[in-house]
């Protein structure tokens, strides 16, 4: 389940093309911190990371878009 979050962030963030979508982590990291059992600040930990993965897979499929519309355009 965990491995489909990244490919799923990657896949938004081609569909979409804006970097504005980056934004969309910060729910993520809000629903780990509220819903992980994890003992003291290890959920902060953990929901940066996996907040943090996610930013990068968004912002890997924003970054391949537009490198692909600019070579288009070239």
């Amino acid at each position: 389940m965990w491995m489909l979050i990244p490919l799923a962030g990657f896949a938004l963030g081609l569909a979409v093309g804006r970097w504005w979508i980056l934004a969309a982590a910060m729910p993520f990291w809000a629903y780990i911190v509220y819903m992980d059992e994890l003992e003291g600040s290890l959920t902060l930990v953990v929901a940066s990371m996996l907040s943090g993965l996610l930013a990068c897979a968004i912002g890997s499929g924003v970054a391949l878009r537009r490198l692909h519309a600019r070579r288009l355009r070239a």
